[in-house]
């Protein structure tokens, strides 16, 4: 039996309603918002975050990575496979079917960049290990909240070594923020510890541990260990405010006999924690602070500046990859804290005395191009910085009131380049 298909008649009447409802001349679109939760970056707010992805992408070619960029909508069964995300995360996708007639395939806005990304590189058949990294946005909804878009700037090191693709993601994410003024510092823990922990405690991890810990913090920690005394008292070591590599020591020694499953992951940390160190970052310890523990499976770090964290990853396994190493920086974040000081660019103008003129300014205007000068045509001359073109004669005044007439372009972009 066929299946009745709706064909352009059966539209028609909605299609009309349309017209007539968003005309040109509509209050609907001549008081026009943008969607909730979404964002426009203006020409102020892009020349910061343009900053932040330049500093950003700098950084990972130096360290020799290469750039990627995945579909903004994906289907939805690639984030429901095991390891991906959870039924609480999934509640907060955009979701819906990509029409196919009566039926079709259901798909989401991205609403992460590192599942994707694996999937690319595996359906590219790309070479493990790989060092991938990318500026995109995702999408979640928050019901209560009106950030809905996030871009991100991170980083996928697939099948990453132990120990040095921590460093090597550490790093990225230090030179990043130190070439935008920003002192980093990058404040460290391990999953695997509280993991032994609870293990040691409870013979297995409770069901619903992971999740009320991430939500909890420390209490949490401390009702599934109030039958343990020894793993009570590791922890409550473990939960001091920051400390550096001789909290790590001490946490070893402790460990022997609370949960001795804590020592390689104490070990592993220390070692990262100590090679950051000496190789001048500034670095704190801090198990009391967490990440997905169904996600990360080693070392997590923050990376902090100015007393707010600017981003985080860690050592992860997903669908495809056994290990790897990523991070994500809040591109949109820091660029609003740069805003303020990225001003704009100053354009000479270059002003026509007449139509036969036009060809003469468009000659100035491609030469100071080459020059790096930036560079615009313009009806008058009331800019800070203006040449004016008169047959064969260029008459340039700037800001600083340097003045000068001449005939030659190689001059004339000499002067503006002395006083750019």
């Amino acid at each position: 039996m066929s299946r009745l298909r709706p064909t352009p008649r059966d539209f028609a009447p909605f299609k009309l309603v349309a017209y007539h409802e968003f005309t040109m001349t509509s209050p609907v679109l001549s008081a026009a918002t943008r969607s909730r939760g979404m964002r426009d970056l203006l020409p102020d707010e892009m020349r910061a975050f343009r900053r932040v992805e330049d500093a950003f992408r700098s950084a990972a070619t130096r360290w020799g990575y290469d750039e990627i960029r995945t579909p903004t909508i994906e289907t939805y069964n690639l984030f429901t496979r095991a390891g991906t995300l959870t039924p609480e995360m999934l509640s907060h996708v955009y979701t819906f079917l990509d029409w196919d007639g009566w039926s079709g395939e259901r798909v989401v806005l991205r609403p992460d960049s590192t599942i994707p990304v694996v999937r690319a590189a595996a359906q590219a058949g790309l070479t493990h290990p790989a060092r991938l990294f990318y500026v995109q946005n995702v999408f979640r909804f928050h019901e209560n909240e009106d950030d809905r878009e996030e871009w991100q700037c991170g980083i996928e090191y697939l099948e990453a070594p132990p120990v040095l693709g921590e460093l090597e993601v550490a790093s990225i994410a230090c030179e990043t923020l130190l070439a935008l003024g920003f002192e980093p510092s990058v404040r460290l823990s391990h999953v695997g510890v509280m993991r032994a922990v609870l293990e040691a405690a409870n013979g297995a991890v409770p069901h619903g541990a992971y999740e009320r810990i991430a939500a909890e913090g420390p209490a949490a920690m401390r009702h599934y260990l109030a039958d343990a005394p020894s793993a009570a008292a590791f922890v409550e070591v473990a939960l001091r405010p920051a400390g550096g590599p001789a909290l790590l020591d001490n946490l070893a020694a402790l460990a022997t006999s609370a949960a001795p499953a804590a020592i390689p992951a104490l070990t592993e940390l220390r070692g990262i924690a100590a090679a950051l160190t000496d190789s001048g970052r500034e670095v704190t310890v801090d198990l009391s602070f967490t990440r997905g523990f169904e996600y990360y499976t080693g070392v997590v770090f923050d990376f902090m500046a100015r007393g707010e964290s600017w981003g985080g990853g860690g050592r992860y396994a997903a669908a495809g990859v056994d290990s790897a190493c990523g991070l994500g920086i809040e591109a949109e974040r820091l660029a609003k804290a740069l805003a303020p000081g990225s001003r704009r660019n100053q354009v000479v103008a270059v002003v026509p005395d007449s139509d036969d003129d036009l060809g003469r300014a468009l000659q100035v205007t491609r030469a100071l191009h080459r020059s790096g000068i930036a560079a615009s045509l313009a009806a008058t001359a009331d800019a800070a910085v203006t040449v004016v073109v008169s047959g064969e004669q260029l008459r340039a005044q700037t800001s600083a009131g340097t003045t000068g007439m001449m005939t030659r372009l190689d001059d004339l972009v000499e002067m503006l380049v002395l006083a750019k």
